[in-house]
């Protein structure tokens, strides 16, 4: 009996490990910040973006899987080899018959983080050599939102 609570508490502790905070990243986050957008058309949309460039491209055995920010998740968006994007849905500026008006707040409910974070903090989960670790992004800047201009003119 007691060689089966010994192995829980093992098995408890390793699993505790493997899902704590790493408090340095592999490769270091030259810039990282978040934009909110706002479509120029009605019913366009809206969302914020999340941008993070890294020193040097990932290792292979690194795999961005997803972020959370503002009790909201988005998985990554390569756009090179040291840049990546997260985009997160908003609520403003949908139709009133548009489905994911009423889906977002839902979602955004489902998503909380592993762990506690500010407003200006992100969580990035990541997978190195398989294995599922998190790294906490503080002090994300914000960029002046983006309001795109409506359709172009018919002429």
């Amino acid at each position: 009996m007691k060689t089966l609570f010994l192995f829980f508490l093992t098995f408890l502790s390793l699993q505790n490990c493997a899902n704590k905070m790493q408090e340095k990243f592999p490769v270091a986050i030259v810039e990282a910040y978040h934009q909110r957008w706002v479509a120029g058309v009605r019913g366009g949309g809206s969302g914020t973006s999340v941008y993070i460039g890294f020193e040097k491209a990932l290792p292979q055995e690194i795999e961005l899987k997803q972020l959370y920010f503002r009790n909201q998740l988005a998985k990554a968006n390569k756009i090179s080899e040291s840049e990546y994007n997260f985009s997160f849905v908003g609520t403003a500026n949908f139709d009133k018959g548009d489905e994911l008006q009423s889906d977002v707040p839902s979602k955004a409910k489902a998503n909380q983080p592993p762990f506690a974070i500010k407003e200006d903090e992100a969580i990035l989960e990541y997978t190195q050599k398989g294995e599922k670790k998190y790294f906490k992004i503080t002090n994300l800047k914000e960029k002046e939102m983006l309001a795109y201009p409506s359709a172009r003119p018919q002429n």
